[in-house]
């Protein structure tokens, strides 16, 4: 008796946890869908994997992302139902590094005044 409700409860999760995976990988997929073709983005596996690249293909069984590597690649094969985290890199500059970027040049500048002007004396 106790051997078949430890069963009957086992099966209760696993049913219970495979419908939960097939809602997130169908939400996975309109999610992938409505990411332009061509968009950089980057996606995170349950397993930990971190990929980043472009987006090329999406179809009903996963997302196809090419890796931007200096030498050519074969485009990498994402399922839904391995995908924990999509997102689209907007990549770009951040402010600090804008900061960074305008203090530096400043910087360069004004040391450049300086030593123009230590040789007109």
């Amino acid at each position: 008796m106790r051997t078949t409700a430890i069963v009957l409860i086992a099966s209760l999760f696993t049913l219970s946890a495979s419908h939960a995976f097939a809602q997130e990988a169908a939400s996975w997929r309109k999610v992938a869908e409505t990411v332009p073709l061509g968009s950089k983005v980057k996606v995170q596996t349950f397993e930990g994997k971190r990929v980043k690249g472009t987006l090329m293909h999406v179809d009903a069984s996963g997302v196809t992302i090419k890796k931007n590597t200096r030498l050519p690649e074969a485009g990498v094969i994402v399922t839904y139902d391995a995908i924990a985290h999509i997102e689209r890199d907007h990549g770009g500059m951040n402010w600090a590094k804008a900061l960074g970027i305008g203090a530096a040049a400043g910087a360069g500048a004004i040391l450049t005044i300086f030593v123009i002007a230590l040789q007109l004396d």
